[in-house]
């Protein structure tokens, strides 16, 4: 989960996930992917939030943002401390989530244009 957490910018796809994820975490299924989601969910550390690409709809996990991430993170020492996903967070989102979805996500005020720039 904490992998999750810690990829670049506010958002993170399964898809950004299997291609920028840590090497060894690559091979993750869509079933563990899903639960890891789900339980930060319900942690309070961020939501899945559907958006359509093409004719597909796909689930975006988007972080909670920092200052109401922290409290939760430093109660939660297994996941990662809060200054490693402030940075990680305020990272710009890599271009594997698709112009579509970076439009989707601004429209529905999830993020901001500036977290969306490359």
């Amino acid at each position: 989960m904490a992998a999750i957490l810690l990829t670049p910018g506010p958002v993170c796809s399964y898809h950004l996930f299997t291609e920028s994820g840590p090497p060894s975490l690559r091979s993750i299924t869509r079933k563990e992917y899903d639960f890891a989601t789900n339980t930060l969910e319900m942690n309070n550390l961020g939501i899945q939030v559907a958006v359509q690409s093409g004719s597909v709809t796909k689930l975006v996990f988007v972080k909670q943002a920092p200052s109401l991430a922290e409290p939760i993170l430093q109660r939660s020492s297994n996941l990662c401390n809060p200054q490693e996903y402030t940075g990680r967070f305020q990272c710009k989102v890599p271009l594997k989530i698709n112009a579509n979805i970076r439009k989707q996500l601004v429209e529905m005020n999830y993020v901001t244009e500036e977290q969306m720039k490359y």
